[in-house]
């Protein structure tokens, strides 16, 4: 993504638009890989479960989830039109046996019923919350009693010095994210971690360490 500045790929991580929008997407998808196969080994997709994604990006990994179970029912959101748009044309078939709803709308104030969910799963999306208590509080609204939190993400330590991070990105400590989440209600249920060397979404290679996080709504 040498063709914009670092600032302007930042912008586009948190909301892809338009044609870049599209690009920054498909190397998103290259940097995210890894993180997905890890987090979503983290935890048990039981059968007839109720999954929430924010922040779904172009859809692109939808499949895993079903690839562990098929009998469950998955929605997915994301406040870009641009991703929404690309996740019903990449996952149309899941679409139309009525196993994956795709709706666009920010993950602060949402749409659905009170304990709604049995999972909400976030992948690399807790950067651009913008109120993190709200966001929380709003996360814990539409779960289940009982119901889990899976966070994925990756640490301050790794994120501070990439040039893209500098504007929309708020980057946090494992332990200060612990705090705050079990602030807002939440009990931490685990926390695993794994190292890897990957490509970044503005093509350089990097040291980085997937950080998957669970909680249960108390």
């Amino acid at each position: 993504m040498n063709e914009i500045s670092p600032i302007e790929l930042g912008r586009q991580l948190m909301k892809p638009m338009g044609e870049t929008g599209l690009k920054v997407a498909e190397n998103m998808n290259i940097g995210n890989n890894q993180i997905y196969d890890f987090v979503l080994l983290q935890f048990d997709i039981k059968g007839n479960s109720k999954i929430l994604e924010i922040g779904c990006g172009n859809g692109k990994f939808i499949s895993k989830y079903f690839d562990i179970n098929s009998n469950i029912h998955l929605t997915a959101i994301d406040f870009s039109d641009v991703m929404c748009s690309e996740t019903k044309v990449l996952n149309e078939s899941l679409i139309n046996d009525n196993k994956l709803l795709v709706k666009c709308e920010d993950s602060i104030d949402m749409s659905f019923p009170d304990e709604s969910f049995d999972i909400v799963v976030s992948i690399n999306t807790v950067y651009f919350w913008k109120a993190i208590e709200k966001q929380l509080n709003e996360i814990k609204r539409i779960m289940k009693k009982g119901g889990f939190f899976v966070m994925g993400y990756r640490p301050e330590c790794v994120m501070k010095d990439l040039p893209f991070t500098q504007e929309v990105f708020t980057l946090y400590d494992p332990e200060d994210l612990q705090l705050l989440i079990k602030q807002n209600g939440f009990g931490i249920i685990k926390e695993e971690k794994q190292r890897t060397s990957r490509k970044s979404v503005d093509g350089s290679l990097i040291q980085s360490i997937d950080i998957c996080l669970i909680a249960e709504k108390r």
